[in-house]
């Protein structure tokens, strides 16, 4: 079908690229320099997604240390500093990817990046991985008043391209990507290889994939 004026709006970490590893080595780093014991990288997955202060709180909160406010801001300096100098170091494109968003766009699809990573992080790693070009416009948690799940998140991508909600489709791999989308009342894809932190089964999202090979069936499920 024709995908012309269609907006797939994507999810970074977890949806587009396996960032978990370097990710979660910026938060072993800060923990490591706190004196404490870092993750292993399977454990601290589900920490993901809610912004980098958030995996900050919740790294130090599960290690037994919960931050107090004063130290919330020089920590996460120095996180964001050892993420920045190796975002790229380990993190990996989905198998499958580039060939669907190929495909889609070839049929008039376009794309948005819509998460809660900072936007200039997310700029540099989109860059630093030749993605970069793929998207319309790019907005982390801090480009807007309210990030994910508010639906103004998204809505402020869709209106940077000119788009239309009702044309408009959420992807992503967390509860806070299904909610997005559910406020904002467009459909939802999920995938099941990202980091949520609920098991991503339990989510009533439209379409749930394994692989960015079924991605494309996904999408012509859930156009309208």
């Amino acid at each position: 079908m024709d995908l012309s004026g269609y907006i797939l709006a994507f999810d970074l970490d977890g949806t587009l690229v396996d960032t978990a590893p370097d990710i979660i080595g910026a938060l072993n780093q800060v923990l490591r320099e706190e004196g404490i014991k870092p993750y292993h990288l399977d454990e601290a997955r589900p920490l993901i997604g809610r912004g980098a202060m958030e995996l900050l709180r919740r790294g130090f909160d599960l290690a037994g240390h919960p931050l107090a406010p004063e130290q919330e801001q020089p920590l996460l300096d120095r996180l964001l500093k050892h993420y920045e100098a190796h975002i790229d170091a380990f993190s990996t494109i989905f198998d499958g990817l580039i060939p669907a968003l190929d495909a889609l766009e070839r049929r008039g699809a376009r794309f948005a990046v819509c998460t809660n990573k900072h936007t200039y992080l997310s700029v540099e790693l989109l860059k630093k991985l030749k993605l970069f070009d793929r998207f319309g416009t790019i907005r982390g948690a801090d480009s807007v008043p309210n990030k994910k799940p508010d639906s103004g998140h998204l809505i402020a991508c869709v209106d940077d391209m000119g788009g239309d909600l009702s044309k408009t489709i959420m992807v992503g791999d967390s509860e806070t990507d299904f909610m997005t989308a559910k406020n904002a009342g467009v459909p939802c894809i999920l995938v099941s290889f990202g980091y949520s932190e609920r098991p991503i089964q339990e989510l009533d999202c439209d379409v749930l994939i394994d692989h960015y090979d079924d991605f494309i069936a996904a999408v012509d499920k859930v156009a309208r």
